[in-house]
């Protein structure tokens, strides 16, 4: 019995620590520029909270995306005015497998979309899980609602369920760089041709415990953008920023 009292208050530290939660704060500011015969210049904000345990883990991200374009043509338009906010919730994180729920809203001027909706659920695979590198497979569902801009409103808001799978990856190369990755693809499951596509790609450098430089590559096509009214389905922006974590 006295075995088994000392072996169980033993355990109490370990278990505490194991449990205690971590939290991280990121801000990033990011942007580009060209000169010449076309100006054009795009900056994005974003930001960050995550909360984790051996329990749980809760992720709350927003970003922020404004361009222009100048020409001797046409003078100075708006080429980019979108914005995200979206949230994540997973039980056990550490776990093999990790159910989660998520849920975002989103705007983009470029897209044609005056706002989209969505919320869902799903689960990740920990496929690999060390100290230098992370694969995480993620397969789900979504109930989406997109309502258009001019002249896409027209046809009114549509309502629809999307599967998802998504491919996330971090590799440390050493103490200061290191690279992550996340490619999603999100088909429609009753409406056929309706699909979006999302790559993030980015390399950071750390500057000190709490900045660095991050170079990052994003590719976001959405098959029913030109059917909106938008431009391309196709958007790919190259950003050269500031991170700041706390």
């Amino acid at each position: 019995m006295r075995r088994s009292f000392l072996f169980a208050y033993c355990l109490i530290p370990s278990i505490a620590t194991a449990q205690e939660p971590s939290r991280k704060i990121e801000g990033e500011l990011s942007g580009n520029a060209f000169f010449g015969n076309t100006r054009q210049m795009l900056f994005s904000v974003r930001a960050e909270h995550e909360r984790l345990d051996s329990a749980s883990a809760f992720r709350l991200v927003s970003r922020f995306n404004y361009g222009q374009t100048t020409t001797e043509a046409v003078g100075t338009v708006v080429s980019k005015r979108s914005w995200h906010a979206g949230s994540n919730y997973d039980w056990r994180p550490y776990a093999d497998f990790t159910p989660f729920v998520r849920a975002s809203i989103e705007s983009s001027f470029e897209n044609r979309i005056a706002r989209r909706y969505s919320g869902g659920t799903g689960s990740r695979l920990n496929v690999v899980r060390t100290a230098a590198t992370d694969a995480i497979l993620s397969l789900g569902v979504n109930g989406e609602r997109t309502e258009a801009l001019a002249p896409g409103d027209s046809v009114g808001a549509k309502v629809l369920a999307r599967g998802f799978t998504s491919l996330r990856m971090r590799r440390d190369f050493s103490s200061r760089i290191a690279a992550t990755s996340e490619t999603s693809w999100e088909p429609a499951l009753t409406t056929g041709g309706d699909y979006t596509l999302q790559s993030v790609t980015a390399l950071k450098i750390r500057l000190a415990s709490f900045a660095g430089l991050t170079l990052m590559v994003r590719d976001h096509y959405d098959s029913k953008s030109v059917e909106r009214g938008a431009r391309t389905n196709n958007d790919v922006e190259l950003l050269v920023g500031l991170l700041t974590t706390f």
